[in-house]
């Protein structure tokens, strides 16, 4: 059985137990799948060097989790909540991923800038969204910290994500350049997330977890969670590979279908209501 430690959390474990003895955390070559995070990750991590690695993941997954389920419920639409039973999700729990804690960020605004120093592919499609005064000002103080404590760690950490596996499901034929549809409800939030998590690069499934934002209703989302489920059932490796370009017309394309449905049903609506007058 393949098991995968504290997974991605491990970079911020690594990251801020380098710095804390005064080591470089970028002194290692990367590869395809060992692409180092950005400083800030560091403060993350920090709480947690004490404990064993395994714990310290857990804990941060959990937390993320706890908070995403917060945030949905807080809300007022505990539909949502079938983003727990998401294929996107368990890979998540599996690596103990930044995803959750990304879609939780929706609901916490303050948080969203700070993910973008984290993991900006992911995060900013979030954030873009939910900019407050209160979130960038403390997403700059901790970047001016990160440059006081190492000046040149964003030109290091560019030098090091060249050979970053990444999947654009914009620029994904046939189906990417339909996503752009979107853009005739530049005017919804939800489209605006899906068209920036459509333009920007993403590695895996497990970081998909914010589409679960765009749906409107229960349906929507069981739909989505069956749907993210298909590929891994007729085949698992296709569901944990690299890349996956089956996510975009699994995923992708039904979510701007649920948008394009929404507009439809709108424009129906307004139209009923103006018929009755």
């Amino acid at each position: 059985m393949y098991y995968p430690g504290p997974g991605d959390f491990n970079w911020a474990l690594d990251t801020a137990t380098a710095l804390m003895q005064g080591k470089d955390p970028y002194a290692f070559e990367p590869s395809s799948l060992k692409v180092p995070y950005p400083l800030p990750v560091a403060l993350f991590g920090a709480p947690f060097i004490a404990l064993p690695k395994p714990l310290a993941a857990a804990i941060f997954f959990g937390a993320s989790s706890g908070l995403l389920a917060y945030g949905i419920l807080r809300s007022g639409e505990p539909w949502r909540l079938a983003v727990f039973a998401s294929f996107p999700y368990i890979y998540a729990l599996m690596f103990a991923q930044w995803s959750p804690l990304i879609a939780a960020s929706w609901f916490f605004p303050a948080l969203a800038p700070l993910l973008v120093l984290v993991k900006p592919n992911i995060a900013l499609p979030v954030a873009l969204n939910r900019l407050t005064r209160r979130g960038v000002a403390f997403a700059g103080g901790v970047l001016l910290v990160s440059l006081l404590i190492y000046p040149s760690w964003p030109w290091r950490w560019l030098e090091m994500t060249g050979e970053y596996a990444q999947i654009i499901p914009l620029l994904t034929l046939p189906f990417g350049p339909a996503l752009a549809l979107a853009l005739v409800r530049w005017q919804d939030e939800r489209a605006r997330l899906l068209v920036a998590m459509s333009a920007l690069p993403f590695r895996g499934v497990y970081d998909l977890v914010a589409l679960w934002l765009v749906p409107r209703s229960l349906h929507q989302a069981f739909l989505l969670v069956m749907l993210s489920w298909s590929a891994p059932l007729f085949d698992f490796g296709i569901g944990l590979q690299v890349r996956p370009a089956w996510s975009v017309p699994l995923l992708f394309l039904p979510a701007l279908a649920f948008l394009l449905f929404d507009a439809w049903d709108e424009r129906r609506c307004r139209a009923h209501s103006n018929a009755q007058q």
